[in-house]
């Protein structure tokens, strides 16, 4: 009988093997973020005030070539205001934790819309919302 156990070693070594990568990659799934949590956001948008908005970026490794955002704010009247932070000629990326403030009449639903522009010429949405 122990003849037998050791006739299938390949087999079991090949078992384990397998059955050892398929725990690894299940528990990959452990470190992904919850369902429905967000990740933490480049840019943020506040409204002090019915005249102020308040554009900050905070920063984030994804975003560490980003060099201008291009922001446009429609009031509730429909007037489009189109202010940057940063330039798309510049070769050093916008500080963290920089904030830019636009003033205006912003006392109904305004859209606020951010474009970064990033180093190697890329371009991307960054945030298009309603506050």
């Amino acid at each position: 009988m122990k003849d037998g156990l050791f006739t299938h070693r390949k087999g079991m070594q090949v078992l384990c093997f397998f059955a050892v990568l398929s725990l690894l990659l299940v528990s990959c799934g452990c470190t992904q973020l919850p369902a429905g949590s967000q990740p933490t956001p480049v840019v943020t948008v506040t409204q002090p005030d019915s005249t102020h908005i308040l554009i900050t970026y905070p920063g984030s490794p994804q975003t560490d070539k980003l060099v201008e955002l291009e922001i446009s704010i429609t009031d509730s009247n429909g007037k489009v205001t189109t202010k940057s932070m940063g330039s798309r000629l510049a070769t050093t990326p916008i500080q963290y934790g920089s904030s830019y403030q636009i003033t205006g009449s912003f006392d109904g639903k305004d859209r606020v819309y951010v474009t970064g522009y990033f180093s190697d010429g890329s371009q991307k949405t960054i945030i298009d919302t309603t506050i």
